[in-house]
């Protein structure tokens, strides 16, 4: 296991979901949305999609993530993050267990994890560079169902994180509900169909990243 220094962490502020299904099959266009709001942090996500088009989709990214000073994060697809030099990699609870992400992936990039409950978080922590919790809310967003956490247990994974890694609320967060999440103690905030819907998606991704 390598040591951790969450006072340098990046993940923070708005983490932007470049969702193939979100953007009618073209995350680069989301992507690009993304990073002219500002977007800094952003994961591909491509349910679905075989390797080898999730290959040739990533490199294109991570090049204009470079380009921009933007951190790229796959979804998912471990064994893909070195093929592509991505920065690392978000994996859910039906993945493989942290060692074998963190042999994948190398020991200098980020391991995401998502949970949903107080002893996913107990169990996530010794080796992720970031918790995701929820869904928060409502969301269509989703690979399978899961039961909607609300306002209430986000503050209670907040408290059970306790600073060792920064806590990223995801789930059906929209321009409206965003200050609640905030206020719940989330570090930073993963968004798809607010800024992927949004009449003007780059002026939604500014509104994300510049919320304090």
């Amino acid at each position: 296991m390598r040591s951790k220094n969450h006072a340098h962490n990046p993940i923070t502020g708005l983490y932007g979901i470049a969702d193939a299904g979100a953007s009618g099959g073209d995350p680069e266009r989301m992507l690009g949305w993304l990073l002219e709001g500002g977007c800094r942090v952003i994961q591909l996500r491509c349910k679905g999609w075989t390797d080898d088009a999730v290959l040739i989709t990533a490199r294109r990214m991570v090049s204009r993530c470079r380009a921009a000073g933007a951190l790229l994060l796959l979804n998912d697809r471990a064994h893909l993050v070195e093929a592509v030099s991505a920065d690392g990699v978000h994996v859910g609870q039906g993945d493989a267990d942290s060692h074998t992400v963190r042999t994948l992936i190398g020991p200098n990039r980020i391991l995401g994890r998502s949970t949903h409950n107080v002893s996913q978080i107990q169990q996530a922590l010794p080796a992720a560079d970031y918790i995701a919790f929820g869904p928060i809310f409502q969301t269509s967003n989703l690979s399978t169902p899961k039961r909607t956490q609300g306002l209430n247990r986000l503050r209670t994974a907040v408290h059970a994180v306790a600073g060792r890694a920064p806590l990223v609320a995801i789930g059906g967060i929209s321009a409206s509900n965003i200050a609640d999440v905030r206020a719940g103690g989330a570090n930073a905030w993963a968004v798809i169909g607010a800024i992927a819907n949004a009449a003007d998606p780059v002026e939604q991704t500014t509104f994300f990243v510049n919320v304090t």
